[in-house]
């Protein structure tokens, strides 16, 4: 496998870590029909860098990652109602347009739409499964070219940071796609 090598920590641009663990797992943890000698078997390895933050030095190529798609986008009472007061906290900012970072499964954006009908309400993510018309669909990963200058009110994602190989970018290419430095109304 080809793996994209962190030469230096995604937070800190530090070059000095040791290695803190190392191990095989299969790729596609989780339930499946397949057989386990067709499994893709990856190599995780932590780092610690000398500030202290533990990152992963070998990161699986997203086209390959994701390329199932990720959740499954049943939901049960707790993330249900936790999907609905993140719909109200990120419409209490009045946006008139938003942009959900790995929306996948649109939950995050039906409550919001519950909430503001005439909401401008775009998701990007590589694998949507399920669309719904009120909701502009961009397939693909987050990168400020795929969104061709647009600019939005608010930008959301929720548990997506943790899947982001380069947060510092991320976060600079999400303010600079901001309107007038977000919130909107």
């Amino acid at each position: 496998m080809h793996y994209i090598l962190r030469k230096e920590s995604a937070i800190t641009g530090e070059k000095n870590y040791e290695v803190l663990a190392s191990y095989d797992f299969p790729l596609f943890c989780g339930c499946t029909n397949e057989k386990e000698e067709e499994d893709i078997i990856a190599r995780c390895e932590f780092g610690i860098f000398e500030s202290g933050s533990i990152e992963l030095l070998k990161l699986i190529p997203l086209d390959l990652l994701y390329q199932n798609g990720h959740g499954a986008g049943a939901v049960g009472a707790l993330w249900q109602k936790h999907h609905e007061e993140f719909a109200n906290f990120l419409m209490s900012f009045k946006p008139k347009s938003v942009l959900e970072i790995g929306g996948g499964h649109g939950k995050l954006a039906k409550e919001c739409l519950k909430l503001d009908e005439g909401l401008e309400y775009t998701i990007i993510e590589p694998n949507s499964s399920t669309k719904d018309e009120r909701i502009n669909y961009i397939d693909g990963f987050f990168e400020k070219k795929a969104l061709e200058g647009k600019k939005f009110d608010l930008i959301a994602h929720s548990h997506t940071f943790e899947h982001i190989y380069e947060p510092n970018k991320f976060l600079n290419e999400c303010a600079q796609m901001l309107l007038d430095e977000g919130g909107g109304g």
